[in-house]
């Protein structure tokens, strides 16, 4: 698998925003940690995961798989199954306890979450099946790179934009 240097690279990016924002939460604690916060960080260290495995996946499919197109199909499906149970998670767990803190701007627009969440769902689909395309690694790598995005966009908010924040704006 030619693809394992990127991989990799993608994983150490989700390390260090799973480890960043957890060194963030330790010095938001002295202050006394609002529940919301709370709620950001597991998000975005539970986002910054999801992304490290699924940045293995592949690797640890190419240890059984040897067909290239397979491995990147195989890998596009799983990723839809993590995708999208995550979603259901997001949506039942985490938007509600989010909009129950706050009734402000301070939300994430939820547009910049779904919209290139679900546009990752399709091309992931169209990648697992080869149905438009050979499956191949871009369309994989793209896939994770959504995922480093949400992770990203999630930092951003819960640092920008504190629950106490929530009354000024």
């Amino acid at each position: 698998m030619d693809a394992r240097d990127e991989l990799l690279t993608i994983a150490e990016i989700a390390i260090g925003i799973a480890g960043f924002s957890g060194v963030v939460a330790a010095f938001l604690q002295r202050d006394g940690l609002h529940p919301l916060d709370r709620v950001r960080f597991l998000n975005i260290f539970a986002t910054a995961f999801i992304t490290l495995v699924l940045a293995f996946v592949p690797i640890a499919i190419s240890q059984v798989v040897t067909e290239p197109d397979r491995i990147w199909s195989y890998s596009s499906a799983a990723l839809i199954v993590i995708s999208v149970s995550n979603s259901i998670v997001a949506f039942v767990w985490f938007v509600p306890v989010v909009r129950a803190h706050l009734e402000s701007q301070a939300n994430i627009p939820l547009a910049m979450l779904v919209v290139p969440t679900c546009f990752s769902l399709v091309v992931q689909f169209l990648n697992s099946g080869g149905w438009v395309w050979e499956p191949g690694f871009l369309a994989y790598l793209f896939g994770l790179f959504v995922y480093i995005y949400a992770a990203g966009l999630m930092f951003v908010y819960a640092v920008l934009f504190r629950p106490e924040d929530s009354s000024d704006t």
